[in-house]
C-alpha cells in the first residue's frame, strides 16, 4: 500500500499545472496592477489631478489641516410654522436625534458641514419649517429656507462655516 500511495505522489508531482509562460504572464499582470495603484495614489493625493480619477467635484468630510475649523461651532434659529410645539417634531443633526420642537422658535449649534433635518414622522398634517436667523460664521446662505414636511424626515439645509 505504501508503494501505491508513493507512486500516486510521484505521478500528482510530475504534473505541471502552471507552466513557465503562464507564470510570467501572471507576473507581468500583478507588476502592472501594483503600477497602476502606486499612480491612482500619487493622483489621488494631488488636488489638481484628483479631478481626474474621479468626478466629485467638491468632497465631504474635512482636510487634516482644517481639523481646528471643524470644531468650531455656529448657531442656526428655526421656526416653526403651521403646527403647534411638539415632542412629536424632532430635529436631526447628521442623522442624529438633537432637539425636540417645544417651543416655536428653536437655536441649533452646528459644526462645519452639518445636515440639518427634521423629523416629523409622527405627526399626521403637513407643517412648514423655516431658518430665520444663522450665527455671523455660517457660510451657508440659508436665511429664509423653509421645506414643508409630510409625515417625513426631510432635508432642511446642510450647514458650512466661514
Amino acid at each position: 500500500m505504501n508503494v501505491e500511495i508513493k507512486r500516486i505522489i510521484d505521478r500528482l508531482a510530475k504534473i505541471n499545472i502552471i507552466n513557465p509562460y503562464t507564470e510570467k504572464v501572471l507576473l507581468f499582470i500583478t507588476l502592472l496592477c501594483i503600477f497602476f495603484l502606486i499612480i491612482s495614489q500619487i493622483g489621488l493625493s494631488n488636488k489638481t489631478t484628483k479631478t481626474f480619477f474621479t468626478d466629485i467635484e467638491k468632497y465631504e468630510g474635512i482636510d487634516i489641516n482644517e481639523v481646528e475649523d471643524s470644531l468650531s461651532k455656529g448657531e442656526v434659529f428655526i421656526k416653526l410654522i403651521d403646527a403647534k410645539p411638539s415632542k412629536e417634531i424632532k430635529i436631526l443633526l447628521n442623522g442624529f436625534e438633537t432637539h425636540e420642537f417645544i417651543s416655536e422658535t428653536l437655536s441649533i449649534k452646528v459644526r462645519n458641514n452639518s445636515l440639518i433635518e427634521i423629523d416629523g414622522t409622527a405627526i399626521d398634517t403637513p407643517f412648514k419649517v423655516k431658518i430665520i436667523d444663522t450665527s455671523n460664521n455660517i457660510a451657508t446662505r440659508c436665511i429664509g429656507d423653509e421645506i414643508e414636511v409630510k409625515s417625513n424626515i426631510s432635508i432642511l439645509t446642510r450647514i458650512f462655516l466661514k
